[in-house]
């Protein structure tokens, strides 16, 4: 590698982080720097010192980098099925009350791609609890101990939750006759335009979930990326277990990238399916908000795409961190 660019790549990295592993980073990138990728992983490797920087002194570059790329690749992951459930939310809203639900009681093969779409979705949100319990328990216990300036950043995907239930709440009301707003009727018509106060309604209701789904990723990547002690000791049925947080929460990230190409592959299979057996339905503006019928389609089968390709990316790069914290 070129001295100038082996130079730049080290001043990439933190001031304090160089002060304390520039030598033997600059001595490893002399030795091991043989392709693009690399370099491009250098610079990610960058970015996960700027956010992760530890404060031990006597951690050793080799282990620093190893946990800050099983960290970023967690999260990433984390960030990356939010965005999937956003994208799985657009896309069974434009399900719901449509010519495509008699169709999937008559086509096997529709139904199918439907159900494994919800099995992968079960399969997923429950990887992302298991693997993500020991981390959560730990940034808990680092709230109410010495890290208490943490406290506020655990409370965003609370209150966002109890915002959306909120709203949600409201949406129900409406639709149960309790709730009166001008321009919302309690029940839209088939065949018939949808008032403007009810796309306007629900639009706010997505809204009001993304936002908030948006804002709880970033506070929770915030929390974790200042956890930086490598394992905690769990009190399990009376036994102390000692669980290294990121090489336990890996192997469900993987279960759940890999759910999630499921179900984008299976999206897609239901996609062509109904394209196949109702081409008139995506023809018209009846899909969310009044809008096109195939828009909304292409907007969540593009957002699993991107969601479903970070994952992936964040796996490739963080599975050799994992073989070496076996």
């Amino acid at each position: 590698m070129h001295p100038k660019l082996r130079t730049w790549l080290v001043n990439l990295y933190p001031i304090s982080w160089q002060k304390h592993y520039g030598k033997e980073f600059n001595d490893l990138l002399e030795q091991c720097m043989n392709s693009p990728l690399e370099v491009l992983d250098v610079i990610l490797g960058a970015l996960d010192a700027h956010l992760h920087l530890m404060d031990e002194q006597n951690t050793n570059w080799r282990k620093m980098n190893m946990i800050n790329k099983l960290r970023t690749s967690i999260l990433v992951v984390f960030c990356a099925f939010i965005g999937f459930v956003i994208a799985g939310l657009i896309f069974n809203g434009n399900i719901d009350d449509s010519p495509f639900i008699p169709l999937m009681h008559q086509n096997a093969a529709f139904n199918l791609a439907y159900i494994t779409i919800e099995i992968g979705a079960m399969v997923a949100l429950l990887a992302v609890v298991i693997g993500g319990l020991p981390i959560a328990v730990t940034v808990i216990q680092r709230a109410f101990t010495s890290q208490r300036k943490d406290l506020h950043l655990l409370l965003v995907p609370v209150i966002s939750f109890f915002v959306f239930a909120v709203y949600v709440g409201i949406v129900l009301a409406i639709g149960m006759g309790k709730l009166h707003l001008p321009g919302v009727v309690s029940a839209v018509i088939p065949d018939q335009p949808i008032p403007a106060g009810n796309r306007n309604l629900m639009l706010g209701l997505m809204l009001v979930f993304v936002l908030g789904a948006i804002a709880s990723c970033l506070s929770i990547w915030k929390v974790v990326s200042h956890v930086d002690q490598p394992a905690n000791s769990f009190k399990l049925m009376g036994r102390t277990t000692n669980i290294k947080l990121y090489r336990f929460a890996f192997l469900p990230a993987m279960i759940t990238t890999a759910a999630m190409v499921f179900m984008l592959a299976a999206s897609l299979t239901w996609s062509v399916i109904a394209w196949t057996a109702l081409p008139q339905a995506f023809s018209g503006n009846n899909g969310m908000w009044g809008l096109n019928t195939s828009l909304p389609f292409i907007i969540a089968l593009t957002l699993m795409f991107l969601m479903s390709a970070s994952a992936i990316g964040a796996i490739i790069r963080g599975f050799p961190a994992y073989r070496q914290s076996l």
